[in-house]
C-alpha cells in the first residue's frame, strides 16, 4: 500500500472521523442514560417534583452562601381524600396540587414532594415579607376544587416557616422549625401559615394567611 497516496489519506482521515463521531455519541448516551438514571432517583415519579433525595441532594451540594427559607406544606385532610376516593384519586390530586406549585416558584425557589402529603419549598436569599407573600400565594393557589375522576374534590393545605441566614443553615434544625409551625397552623385551624421564632411564645409566631 502506498502510504503516501491521497487515497490513503482520505481513508484515515475518514476511519478517524468515524472513531471520533463514534464517540461523541458514546458519551452523549452515557450522559443522557445519566440524566435519566438521576430523575428516576431524584425525581418523585407520581408529581414530578424534587423528592427527598433530591433534597438530601441539593443540601449535600449548598455551601451555605445564600439565606434559606424552608416552607413546610401538608395538605389538610389528603388521608381522608385518599381512604373515601381510593389512591388514584388521591395520586391524581397530587399531580395537580403539584401542577399549581410549579407555576409558582422561580429560579431562587425548589418544590420537593418529601412524600405522601407533604412538601417542601426552599427560598434562596429571601426577604421576610416575600416569605409569608409566597406561603399566602401556595395557599391560594392549591385551595380551590379540583375535578378528578369526575367529582368535585377541595383540599386546603397549611404551611409552617423557617428561616436563617447562611452561616447558621442547619438541615435538622430547619426541618424541625418548619414542621412544627407547619403543625402549629393545624392546630390554629388550617389553611393558614406560621412562622417559626425563636423569642415568640413556644417558639412559634403566628402569622395567619
Amino acid at each position: 500500500m502506498n502510504l503516501t497516496s491521497p487515497y490513503v489519506h482520505y481513508f484515515i482521515y475518514g476511519l478517524l472521523l468515524i472513531v471520533f463521531l463514534g464517540g461523541a455519541l458514546y458519551i452523549r448516551a452515557l450522559r443522557a442514560e445519566r440524566n435519566a438514571l438521576r430523575e428516576l432517583v431524584y425525581r418523585d415519579p407520581v408529581t414530578g417534583l424534587l423528592n427527598r433525595s433530591g433534597f438530601d441532594d441539593f443540601w449535600e451540594h449548598y455551601r451555605k452562601k445564600e439565606n434559606l427559607a424552608l416552607l413546610s406544606l401538608d395538605l389538610d385532610g389528603f388521608k381522608e381524600i385518599n381512604d373515601t376516593y381510593g389512591h388514584s384519586a388521591g395520586d391524581a390530586l397530587l399531580k395537580e396540587v403539584s401542577q399549581g406549585l410549579m407555576q409558582v416558584t422561580n429560579k431562587n425557589q425548589l418544590a420537593f414532594r418529601m412524600g405522601g402529603d407533604e412538601f417542601l419549598f426552599i427560598m434562596k436569599n429571601y426577604d421576610p415579607n416575600q416569605v409569608e407573600i409566597m406561603a399566602s400565594l401556595i395557599l391560594k393557589k392549591i385551595s380551590r376544587p379540583y375535578f378528578i375522576q369526575d367529582r368535585d374534590i377541595s383540599v386546603t393545605g397549611s404551611i409552617g416557616i423557617s428561616m436563617c441566614e447562611a452561616s447558621k443553615a442547619d438541615r435538622a434544625r430547619l426541618l424541625e422549625e418548619a414542621d412544627s409551625a407547619m403543625y402549629r397552623a393545624k392546630r390554629k385551624g388550617k389553611n393558614g401559615y406560621h412562622v417559626f421564632s425563636h423569642t415568640s411564645t413556644n417558639g412559634i409566631m403566628s402569622s395567619d394567611s
